[in-house]
């Protein structure tokens, strides 16, 4: 599902470096690169003159600001490169970043599941030379284990170290980022729709949409699951819904619906999820 929305963004090209297997024939402006993860953290040391950390892939996230150095030769030829997540269905990536936004701005949003840097290497370094007083560090970032959030806001992250230097950055909502601590569809940021219970998401050619039971109806940028796996009904793979928790249909039928176990379900494993990391970063900590 990923893969069929990039493909209807045509003029944007996303580079996949994977080790994992494709699903299939690939999209003309999907690349992909068979790179295991000790090759990427090879590309990554080979950038800096100190040791990093990156014990896990999950620390990428905080490395994302440093793609535009680290990735320099694949993205050549490119205006703007930007990171994103695979937990999304994007709509019309264009009908959003307009060529008024690309001329305005070196920055467009500001969350690690989506945004977009000019490529130039005084963008490209914001991240090691702009002014961090009473922020993060870059280089303790790079050289401690753990995740910092160094790619958006977190305790001073790259966005708001790119905040307080004043530099303009484009930060509209424009996409519907889920609350994962609710088993039902509630976009984050986009009020409107965080009361109604019964919200869904329709895709078609390439256009996406946030709905309601009741008639209600917003474009979006992208939806961003929040860690649901989706489950899959026989679907039109032009039109097709996202319904709560996270299935994939064709079927109408849903549409105002809601399988209260299945949300109760959810929320209780995201609630000790949590509970479980806070407890195992504590042991850590009392282990030091």
């Amino acid at each position: 599902v990923w893969l069929q929305s990039c493909a209807s963004n045509p003029s944007v090209d996303f580079l996949l470096f994977t080790s994992e297997p494709m699903p299939g024939p690939m999209p003309e402006n999907v690349k992909h690169f068979p790179l295991d993860f000790e090759q990427l953290r090879g590309m990554f040391q080979a950038n800096f003159d100190f040791p990093i950390c990156m014990d896990t892939p999950y620390k990428f996230c905080d490395f994302k600001p440093s793609y535009g150095e680290v990735f320099a030769k694949y993205l050549s030829g490119y205006d703007f490169w930007g990171h994103c997540d695979i937990d999304l269905i994007w709509g019309d990536i264009r009908r959003f970043v307009t060529e008024d936004v690309l001329e305005q701005y070196n920055r467009i949003y500001t969350r690690g599941h989506c945004t977009i840097y000019r490529n130039i290497p005084e963008v490209n370094a914001w991240y090691r030379t702009l002014p961090h007083e009473g922020l993060l560090d870059w280089k303790y970032v790079f050289t401690h284990e753990g995740s910092f959030c160094f790619d958006e806001w977190g305790d001073g992250g790259l966005s708001r170290i790119i905040k307080e230097n004043g530099i303009p950055n484009y930060d509209v909502m424009d996409m519907a980022d889920l609350d994962i601590s609710k088993g039902w569809l509630s976009p984050r940021w986009i009020s409107e729709y965080q009361s109604e219970e019964t919200n869904y998401f329709e895709w078609q050619n390439g256009k996406l949409w946030v709905c309601t039971a009741e008639g209600m109806r917003k474009e979006v940028l992208y939806v961003h699951f929040q860690k649901r796996k989706l489950t899959f009904e026989p679907y039109d793979k032009d039109h097709f819904y996202l319904f709560a928790v996270g299935l994939i249909s064709s079927d109408r039928s849903h549409i105002g619906k809601r399988d209260r176990q299945k949300e109760k379900n959810f929320e209780r494993n995201y609630w000790k999820n949590r509970i479980i990391g806070k407890l195992g970063r504590m042991c850590k900590g009392l282990k030091r």
